[in-house]
């Protein structure tokens, strides 16, 4: 076999190994990501990262920081008005770990602290309990409070514990410039599970998809503002009826709530939050009211024989959410392939590859 045919092969089989790598954020456009070609230029000495799909860290472990990269781009991905419905889309070479925990926040401080504005919990991905690696739901429509304040560098984050295999915290973030007439905004810290020894631990689900959300459910409720600039305050936690449940989604008014009315914040399997009033430590810069600590008890980790060991179990009748009673199947594990193609310089070679190259999973702009 020549040189440049068995390179062409060798390209060929990454890019198949690639249909299964783990899910990414696509649109809008994350910090450094290969998979789109309308993002903004890199930051001077960054690259584009070709493992975008990898977790940031492991519950006794921590390869990147919060973002995966600390340096935004120095113009907005996106332009967004608060008030508006905006469409959040992700990778469809991907593997969704039987569905999980997922959250859209967004932070006006640089990345020190994230609110969330969304909850897809229990199910995301897949919206139903789930052994599969294949995503049933790639893309969400996500709800911008109405009343949050304008920034023209607000990270837009995707957080997500995955519901089966590794332990692990993905999370890809996009530089935005958000419209608003807010002077703040009040809503639940993001959960940061699974992400080293520090972290609160989320075990493997086993098929009880209630896993977990007791931390979620004692996320503290913070107030962020535009300004980016200030420091933690002191406050009570807000009173139970500040959470209006509508269908599943619901309104958060925090301590230092702008308005009477709720805050506009969305939660797929939200409930009311039972978690002991406390004081927030002091912390960094901007501006901030915190109450409703984490959780201080964390689940052990589950015995295994192996890192990607899953035992079948069934998944519980009471909590009130639908859930299957079928055991949920092993599923093997998928590993952080390269997913990007390497770059072909040969005419040769480049004439090579597209004969024997796999099509396309996927058309769009964001390649």
């Amino acid at each position: 076999m020549k040189l440049h045919t068995f390179v062409a092969f060798l390209l060929s089989s990454t890019l198949a190994t690639g249909v299964i790598a783990h899910v990414s954020m696509k649109t809008p456009c994350v910090r450094y990501t290969p998979f789109c070609d309308s993002c903004p230029e890199l930051p001077p000495g960054q690259a584009l990262d070709q493992n975008i799909n990898a977790p940031i860290g492991t519950h006794d472990s921590i390869s990147q920081p919060l973002c995966k990269y600390t340096t935004p781009y120095a113009t907005p991905a996106a332009k967004w008005t608060a008030g508006s419905t905006v469409a959040v889309e992700f990778n469809p070479h991907a593997a969704v770990h039987g569905g999980g925990h997922c959250q859209f926040a967004l932070s006006y401080d640089g990345g020190n602290t994230f609110v969330v504005i969304q909850d897809e919990l229990r199910y995301c991905f897949t919206g139903g309990p789930s052994s599969s690696n294949t995503g049933t739901q790639l893309s969400y429509n996500i709800k911008l409070p109405d009343n949050l304040p304008s920034g023209d560098k607000v990270i837009f984050a995707w957080a997500w514990n995955n519901a089966i295999g590794n332990r692990e915290f993905y999370m890809n973030c996009a530089d935005v410039a958000i419209e608003g007439s807010g002077s703040s905004f009040s809503g639940p810290e993001m959960l940061v599970a699974n992400y080293g020894p520090g972290s609160p631990f989320i075990p493997e689900f086993n098929g009880n998809y209630e896993t977990g959300i007791d931390l979620y459910n004692g996320r503290k409720i913070i107030t962020v503002n535009g300004s980016g600039s200030g420091g933690y305050a002191n406050a009570t936690a807000p009173a139970p009826q500040a959470y209006a449940a509508q269908g599943g989604s619901g309104g958060y008014t925090g301590a230092g709530s702008p308005s009477a009315s709720p805050t506009p914040y969305t939660a797929s399997s939200a409930v009311e939050s039972s978690a002991p009033t406390s004081t927030a430590p002091a912390a960094g810069s901007g501006s901030y009211v915190a109450s409703s600590p984490y959780a201080t008890s964390v689940p052990a980790a589950p015995t295994a024989t192996s890192p990607f060991s899953t035992t079948p179990a069934s998944a519980p009748e009471a909590g009130g959410y639908t859930t299957s009673s079928a055991s949920v199947t092993s599923i093997a594990p998928v590993y952080h392939a390269r997913i990007a193609p390497v770059p072909i310089t040969s005419p040769a070679m480049a004439g090579e590859y597209a004969a024997n190259a796999p099509p396309t999973p996927f058309t769009s702009k964001c390649v």
